[in-house]
This record gives structure tokens, C-alpha cells and sequence, in this order.
């Protein structure tokens, strides 16, 4: 059964789900306007023999809006990350990154190489692949002035009319993900979708940085992620030993477009460790 916690850590509460039991624990870490609700369908067969563990991060789902952007970097995620892994004393563990949880699972492994055991890196990039500040500039006053209901609103409406969300995989989404995408964009502080939208723009790159890590890795991309399947490549090449798994009919979130597939390919790693 889940239990949803809560933690302090720096000036943030955050909130997480815990389920199973069982060592070594997985910790799974979201993206950019996502939460741990992302994981909801693909936690209850991991967590049959471990511990699985899934956060908000600052700034969305039930964790902490500050209302201030300064309080929005990588830098100020990558901390929370390593202050919540002390605090539940999680470490040694099995991280896996989404999106731009991807990018801060990078840095924190790259920080604290002797804490994780194994990585899985699901739809994310080394370096910059696209600048999401430009993409959402438009609508950052309305999520300023309205609230991030009515960017959803918005978003929701264009997307519709394109025939789908950016790196999905083309099917209409059902009506329980986009209640979900809707609840997560309720939830999210504005500040934190504009700064951190700038951030996944300009963020350092740790391609070259690559081959220093040296835990078993997997790299996991949706056939139909365009924005970064060309990324999951330079992972997949620049780790050593690591593997890659693309997920057929699936875009930006295989875990929810092809749960199954997903799940296998998590098991799979997670077994041959």
C-alpha cells in the first residue's frame, strides 16, 4: 500500500509516496511539470519485492510553492534531491530520471558516484535539446496573472488541435491522463514553470562527463520522443556498458503510454543488477 509523506528539507516541504519494502529502494524522480503521480500505474509491480520511493519536486504537485523564481535552478532541485536522499537514508539505491528529473539524476550521480547503484535515465538529455522558454514564452504572463489552470486551458486546446502534445505518440491521450496532466498543472507554482522552463534551456552539458560514470545504466526513450531521441543516443554511447531501450508507440512518457513495456524494461534492469 502507498503512503504519502511528507519532509523538510532546506526551505521546501516536500511530498512523497512510498511503497513496498525490500533493499536496495528505487527512487523515481519526475520531469518538468509532472509529479509523482507520473509513476501511479507503473509503481505496484516494482514495489512487489523493493522499496519504491517518488517525490515532488519543488514547485509541483503537493511539495512546496515558494512564489519566488530565484528558488527555481537545478542547482536548488539537485540539493533537494541529495538532502532527501539523506534524510530517508536511502543510499546505497536504484535512481531513475525522467525528463528533467533525468537531468538532475545525471548531476547527482555524477556528484555522488558511491550512492547510487544502478541508474535508469527515461527521456532526458545531457545537453540542452530545445528551449522551453521559448516554447511557453507566450503563455508565461497568463500563468503570471491567471494561474496555471489557464495555461493548461490553453495548452490543452492547442495540442488538441495538432492532434496531440509535442512527443507523444500520436494517440489521443485518455480522459483519466489528461485529468491528471490537469491536476499537476493546478498544482504547479507559476514561478516554477517559468524559471525552470529557461533552465532546461541553458543548462550545462555533461556530455563529456559521460564516461565518469561508471554504475550499471539503462537508457529508456519513447520511439516517438523526436525532441530526444537523438539524446537517448548520446547517453546510450557516452555511458560505458550502458544499454538502450526504445519503447515502440510510445512519446515523452512510455511509463504511461506503453505501461507494460516500460515496466519490463525497469525489471529487466533492475534483475540483472
Amino acid at each position: 500500500m502507498t503512503e504519502r509523506c511528507s519532509i523538510e528539507v532546506d526551505d521546501v516541504v516536500l511530498q512523497y509516496d512510498e511503497t513496498g519494502s525490500g533493499e536496495p529502494p528505487l527512487l523515481l524522480l519526475h520531469g518538468y511539470t509532472g509529479a509523482a503521480l507520473d509513476f501511479v500505474d507503473v509503481i505496484p509491480p516494482l514495489a512487489i519485492a523493493r522499496r519504491v520511493v517518488a517525490y515532488d519536486q519543488r514547485g509541483h504537485g503537493d511539495s512546496t510553492n515558494t512564489g519566488d523564481a530565484e528558488t527555481y535552478t537545478f542547482d536548488r532541485l539537485t540539493a533537494d534531491l541529495t538532502a532527501f536522499v539523506d534524510a530517508l537514508d536511502l543510499s546505497p539505491f536504484d535512481l531513475l530520471g525522467h525528463s528533467m528529473g533525468g537531468i538532475i539524476s545525471l548531476r547527482y550521480v555524477l556528484d555522488h558516484p558511491d550512492r547510487v547503484r544502478s541508474l535508469v535515465l527515461m527521456d532526458t538529455g545531457a545537453a540542452p535539446a530545445a528551449r522551453l522558454d521559448t516554447v511557453f514564452g507566450g503563455v508565461f504572463p497568463i500563468a503570471r496573472e491567471q494561474g496555471m489552470p489557464a495555461v493548461f486551458a490553453l495548452l490543452r486546446d492547442f495540442w488538441m488541435q495538432q492532434g496531440g502534445a509535442p512527443g507523444t505518440a500520436g494517440a489521443a491521450p485518455s480522459p483519466e491522463i489528461v485529468a491528471r496532466v490537469e491536476s499537476k498543472f493546478a498544482r504547479m507554482d507559476p514561478e516554477a514553470f517559468i524559471a525552470l522552463a529557461g533552465q532546461l534551456g541553458e543548462y550545462p552539458s555533461m556530455v563529456e562527463r559521460l564516461g565518469e560514470i561508471a554504475c550499471p545504466t539503462t537508457v529508456i526513450v519513447g520511439a516517438h520522443d523526436t525532441g530526444l531521441r537523438a539524446s537517448a543516443d548520446v547517453l546510450a554511447e557516452g555511458i560505458p556498458g550502458a544499454t538502450l531501450v526504445v519503447i515502440a508507440d510510445a512519446g515523452h512518457s512510455p511509463q504511461e503510454d506503453q505501461p507494460d513495456a516500460w515496466t519490463a524494461a525497469v525489471q529487466h534492469h533492475l534483475a540483472a543488477l
